[in-house]
């Protein structure tokens, strides 16, 4: 694997983590005082995990301007393919 690809991944990694974090962050944030689990079925019961997990990919805009102004093409790379992912990936899940 080149170096391009490898920052492309690290990038991807990187845009995950953040999505998870902020989506986790924001649970906690709006009903701390659900238990996690419980909390979780909730939303899925509800169809609201989908909302969140989307909300919570807020981080991924912040880090994607500072590694543009950084000129880390290659990582913002990443960070951008996982916003999009997600987003085709829900877009379908709602045609469903």
């Amino acid at each position: 694997m080149n170096n391009k690809a490898k920052q492309v991944f690290a990038g991807f990694l990187l845009g995950l983590m953040l999505s998870a974090i902020g989506s986790f962050v924001f649970i906690m944030i709006l009903l701390p005082k659900y238990s996690f689990e419980k909390l979780f079925f909730g939303l899925v019961e509800r169809g609201l995990l989908t909302k969140v997990i989307t909300l919570g990919t807020l981080p991924n805009a912040i880090v994607f301007h500072l590694l543009i102004k950084k000129k880390r093409d290659y990582i913002t790379k990443g960070v951008l393919s996982v916003v999009v992912s997600m987003a085709v990936f829900f877009a379908i899940l709602k045609m469903l």
